[in-house]
């Protein structure tokens, strides 16, 4: 068991000098991070789905390695991004949810943006000497004054859900979108994700690079083109498939149109898949293959059909766990990771006991790229050493907070509170009440409460969290679920002007 986060020091925030290590400049990788919108964790083809068609990430599977224990720290985009760029639980920045509207923003408590005081991982990449690029989805900061991702460490962006230059520079200089109007430009924001970040690489071959690719894709609502649903076009699946597990079954027996909404839901993922190809073909081209440090990865579990602008899509499976986006059981958090640098990250290995998360993302790529930085307190941890092959147990356990609503299933609804804690996940609520203990080796899907079973294990645990929360900053919603606020009234998610982007 991991000791009482009390012990543990996390209220300085000391930034220190950053340090390049002694390697050459030849020898530093480029590092390209990959990120899926609202993609699952059994949604891939070698994570067992037995309809999608995802050949080129299963090749980028099978050339590196793949972290099944790999979580975000937020059911939603904003926040889980957040701790992607900065290495810090969400709320630590003000992120408990989506950031939207100033008004909106105002409602919820949420930061208006991402503080860019605040030491990124474009920051260290770049004072380490890389050229750095943000293109595609952003969504840490939009309305208002927001900051550009130049303010975070980018030397360029383009972006979708944000302030600056927009993606859409890409489809009025493409002669094809131009030929096929009025086609959607949504339904092409992944692929002009992947036009930018090429251009970025073809330019910037001869330094090493930092590049962010942040799919818009499969986020709902999908426009795709027929030509990108043609793979699917005679695909019927069935709602007791027994390649899904429970939770999954029970959840296509409720879509309202379970054939359509696979069908676009799977040509948004396929499409995914057409754009990574891409990728990995230029790098080889490019005689870069062997020199980038590749990272794939989703920012939550899938969304609910019962979100109105999910309608068309909401197929997205979280593989054998229970809960879904906005969430914090395993379906909401847990999400696919593949990490490949080929000869030094082991090829097509499973890594199944290592807890990697979004807040260990910064420490861990800089580590890889030997990038050092000193006199640095952050949340995550530096666990280079597990993808280069090593079995290595984190030293503090992992923790979630989500004091809003759930959609669809009641039963995705858990306490406000949980921590991961070796094969332990439990959750609580603020007055250490309404416990829930699972033991994922044993019941991954969280079926079986055994707190009562395990009280040693819940009196390390409780105080643990409880503990963790107090070294958060105040949150008004936090206070009032605390003194017995109805969580589902808090926020009417379906307001127009709540949804997000």
């Amino acid at each position: 068991m991991f000791p009482s986060y009390q012990t543990l020091s996390v209220a300085a925030w000391v930034l220190g000098a950053l340090v390049a290590s002694p390697l050459r400049a030849a020898d530093r990788p480029n590092v390209i991070f990959i990120l899926a919108d609202d993609l699952g964790w059994g949604d891939l083809g070698y994570a067992g789905h037995p309809y999608v068609r995802t050949p080129q990430i299963d090749r980028l599977a099978a050339g590196g390695t793949v972290v099944s224990n790999f979580y975000v720290n937020s059911t939603v985009c904003s926040p889980s991004r957040a701790a992607f760029m900065t290495g810090r639980y969400p709320a630590r920045l003000g992120f408990h949810h989506i950031t939207s509207s100033l008004e909106v923003n105002k409602r919820r408590q949420v930061a208006d943006w991402l503080d860019p005081d605040i030491t990124t991982v474009a920051d260290v990449f770049k004072q380490a000497g890389y050229a750095t690029a943000h293109f595609g989805k952003w969504h840490l900061g939009k309305y208002g004054a927001s900051p550009k991702p130049e303010a975070y460490g980018f030397d360029v962006s383009a972006v979708q859900s944000g302030p600056g230059e927009t993606l859409g520079r890409y489809h009025d200089n493409d002669p094809g979108a131009q030929a096929k109007a009025p086609e959607d430009p949504q339904s092409r924001l992944t692929q002009y994700t992947f036009d930018a970040g090429l251009d970025f690489i073809r330019s910037h071959r001869q330094q090493p690079f930092y590049l962010n690719l942040w799919s818009p894709l499969p986020h709902a609502p999908l426009r795709l083109t027929p030509a990108q649903r043609e793979p699917y076009k005679d695909l019927a699946p069935k709602p007791e498939d027994p390649a899904f597990a429970r939770w999954m079954r029970d959840y296509m027996k409720s879509a309202p149109q379970l054939a359509e909404q696979m069908r676009m839901y799977l040509a948004a993922v396929t499409e995914v898949d057409h754009q990574v190809g891409r990728l990995l073909q230029a790098l080889q081209e490019l005689g870069l293959d062997d020199r980038t440090l590749v990272i794939f990865s989703s920012d939550n579990g899938p969304e609910d059909f019962y979100i109105g602008n999910a309608a068309n899509a909401g197929m997205g499976s979280p593989g054998p766990f229970r809960g879904r986006k906005r969430s914090i059981y395993e379906g909401g958090t847990r999400v696919p990771f593949i990490a490949r640098w080929p000869g030094h990250i082991p090829a097509g290995r499973v890594d199944r006991e290592t807890l990697l998360s979004g807040i260990d993302f910064l420490p861990t790529v800089a580590a890889l790229a030997g990038i050092h930085h000193a006199d640095r307190e952050l949340d995550g941890e530096d666990l280079s050493a597990a993808l280069r092959g090593a079995v290595v147990h984190r030293k503090r356990p992992l923790f979630w907070e989500w004091f809003f609503e759930v959609v669809g299933n009641r039963d995705y609804l858990p306490p406000p509170l949980a921590v991961r804690d070796e094969s332990w996940k439990f959750y609580t609520d603020y007055a250490g009440g309404a416990v829930e203990l699972y033991d994922l080796k044993q019941d991954p899907a969280e079926t079986r409460n055994v707190a009562a079973q395990n009280p040693v294990v819940v009196a390390q645990l409780n105080p643990a969290v409880l503990a963790w929360v107090k070294t958060l900053p105040p949150a008004e919603y936090r206070d009032a679920v605390a003194k017995g606020a109805d969580r589902m009234k808090l926020l009417d998610i379906r307001k127009p002007t709540d949804r997000e982007p």
